[in-house]
């Protein structure tokens, strides 16, 4: 089975994320929304075709030939950079960044206005070379669960269902808290194919959430729930979706927060929702 593939930006990577799932009204986001939001304002600019990037907390934003410079990355809580954009159905950002040591937290949260739809968060774990990486999903009442599916270049590894946010050690990820290059995507499951044009890998699943994960720079281990350990470079989570659950139709920000030396777009992207 080939990897799925959508527009995005040419670049070397690491995640993505979608907005617009499948599930229940979200809730209102609740904590430091407010606050992000009131941080966004203070510093904005428009370096990639109608996204607008704003800083959040203590961040600046610096635009360069290069992408979009992110400095101040002080915790992964409140500094960042939101950006925002017409209702869309999928989103791709590439990264450079620098973790510069294992206390590096990269936590991205998909936003349909200020309602949070779902997250991953990226943190180092306990032995080195590792990491630990937490999706979550509104669909249901106290989360949804989850397929996590393994590509090694573009081949499905293997595939196991998981629990709300269960949280999944990856191993033998090296330098991956130091310097990362990555890519972002959140997209909806109903507009991903395959490379030869046949249907999504999971077609009753129309309308789930699902974020992917690739880093360019080197592979990682995995074990499965039936406890085969594979390896991969790609990583996707997809949200399962159970009865009563209605689809989304688009979701219009990503806010990428992090604590880190600095961080780099180097190219940003999203295809709009239909009207």
């Amino acid at each position: 089975m080939q990897l799925k593939t959508m527009s995005r930006v040419v670049a070397a990577a690491l995640l993505s994320v979608m907005s617009g799932c499948a599930g229940e009204e979200p809730t209102n986001a609740g904590g430091d929304v407010a606050a992000q939001e009131s941080g966004a304002e203070s510093q904005c600019v428009s370096r990639f075709d109608g996204i607008n990037n704003c800083a959040l907390g203590n961040a600046q934003l610096t635009p360069s030939e290069k992408g979009l410079n992110v400095s101040g990355l002080r915790s992964a809580k409140t500094d960042g950079v939101a950006s925002r954009f017409a209702r869309a159905t999928s989103w791709t950002q590439s990264n450079e960044i620098k973790f510069g040591g294992a206390t590096g937290v990269w936590q991205m949260d998909a936003r349909s206005g200020d309602q949070v739809v779902s997250t991953l968060r990226v943190a180092p774990g306990k032995e080195p070379n590792t990491a630990y990486i937490t999706p979550s999903f509104s669909g249901a009442p106290g989360g949804s669960s989850y397929r996590m599916n393994v590509y090694r270049d573009g081949v499905l590894q293997g595939t196991s269902t998981n629990p709300a946010a269960q949280m999944i050690v990856f191993t033998n990820w090296r330098d991956f808290f130091r310097w990362l290059v990555a890519v972002a995507d959140f997209y909806e499951l109903d507009i991903i194919i395959n490379k030869a044009g046949e249907k999504p890998t999971a077609p009753d699943n129309v309308g789930a959430c699902g974020w992917r994960l690739r880093s360019e720079s080197s592979t990682f281990t995995v074990k499965l729930g039936d406890g085969k350990e594979v390896t991969g470079d790609t990583v996707e989570f997809v949200e399962e979706i159970a009865d009563g659950h209605y689809p989304y139709n688009g979701f219009t920000g990503i806010d990428s927060k992090l604590t880190a030396e600095g961080m780099n777009i180097r190219g940003e992207s999203f295809k709009p929702a239909a009207k």
